[in-house]
């Protein structure tokens, strides 16, 4: 009955790895796309709740010739403007994938789309710690983002393996 529950316990543990190491796509802006938002706060209310790790990927949905994504330093996100060193991406859809822990900046250059509010921030941080967004516009102190609920669900299931083996052995 031991090796049974071994068995369970080592068939079971790479789908529980596997659930935590995948990677999320995020479609920027949700059915809203990537354009000029109603609301000049869009974006950052929209990453607010959000939790960006490594591997991540940042889909960019936008109409070819009607809009860009540029990757730029914080001092450009902040006045709009672009940087000759960055990245930009004229044709959509476009997708980035977060390769770096740290901040990362994305305007659209198209005419005064960054000063209506057409910019992102993200914060990306490791797979085993939690992140949040940056407050690229306010000095106000932010609440500590809640626990990551992968980890909660990694030992979740860590707990569940140990006590099925448990019980194996003591049925034995």
């Amino acid at each position: 009955m031991a090796n049974t529950c071994l068995s369970l316990a080592a068939l079971f543990l790479p789908f529980l790895l596997l659930r935590c190491a995948t990677a999320a796509v995020h479609v920027v802006g949700d059915s809203t796309g990537w354009r000029i938002p109603d609301n000049a706060q869009f974006y950052t209310t929209w990453v607010s709740d959000k939790t960006f790790r490594l591997n991540d990927t940042l889909s960019f949905q936008f109409a070819t010739g009607q809009h860009d994504v540029v990757k730029v330093p914080k001092a450009s996100y902040d006045s709009c403007s672009e940087n000759s060193n960055t990245l930009k991406v004229t044709t959509g859809p476009y997708n980035y994938t977060l390769n770096e822990t740290g901040s990362h900046y994305f305007i659209c250059s198209f005419g005064q789309h960054c000063q209506g509010g057409q910019k992102l921030a993200v914060v990306v941080s490791d797979a085993s710690s939690p992140t949040s967004s940056p407050s690229p516009t306010s000095s106000t102190p932010q609440p500590p983002p809640p626990p990551s609920s992968a980890a909660s669900r990694a030992f979740a299931g860590f707990i569940f393996i140990v006590a099925s083996v448990a019980l194996g052995n003591l049925i034995l």
